[in-house]
């Protein structure tokens, strides 16, 4: 079974999932409020996809799929704006969804188990290259200085689902799979039009 926790949630219509990293601009009271608690050991917090097809004021205006997160660099932006950067660490399922004095969304949530390890076959070595490449081209993906792990087909599976321009509801399907096997397919057709 499961483990239920309770987490702050912080919708976008950007994604991270486990092992990813997504710098983040933070200026409303309440998500400044939630980084707070966070930093203090307080409630942590999780990312989740915005569902544009839903009513904007309906409570689980979110997918169902959210991830884990933990804030590991933040600094002070020449706004003046706070920016933080988090690293995805566990996938979940949100169970409930209330709202605080402040309008922060607060998610009862369970995890979920994440893709196992999953070796490349040579003929899937473009997901690598052409993933390294778009690191490589890409000054603030760079800035993310994450660690490549060109050996585990589901590691970058995640880090293409994060980067792609693709429906949200196509998306959740392919994360809410056992493996990665489903994204690898898509990745693979789709690498073969860019």
């Amino acid at each position: 079974m499961s483990q239920q926790q309770e987490f702050a949630l912080f919708p976008l219509t950007a994604h991270v999932l486990p092992g990813g990293k997504l710098p983040l601009r933070i200026f409303e009271p309440k998500y400044i409020r939630m980084v707070r608690d966070a930093a203090a050991g307080g409630r942590q917090l999780c990312m989740c996809m915005l569902d544009t097809h839903a009513k904007p004021d309906t409570l689980m205006n979110m997918y169902p799929l959210i991830t884990e997160v933990a804030i590991v660099d933040f600094d002070q932006l020449a706004d003046g704006m706070l920016g933080i950067t988090v690293q995805g660490l566990q996938k979940r399922r949100l169970q409930r969804v209330w709202v605080e004095h402040d309008g922060l969304k607060i998610g009862a949530t369970e995890t979920i188990a994440d893709w196992p390890q999953q070796a490349l076959s040579p003929e899937q070595c473009k997901i690598v290259e052409r993933l390294q490449q778009l690191y490589h081209d890409n000054d603030s993906l760079q800035q993310l200085r994450l660690e490549f792990h060109n050996d585990d087909a589901s590691w970058l599976c995640q880090r293409w689902l994060e980067l792609l321009p693709m429906d949200p509801n196509d998306k959740q399907l392919l994360i809410e799979q056992p493996d990665c096997n489903a994204a690898l397919a898509f990745l693979q057709q789709a690498i073969r039009t860019l």
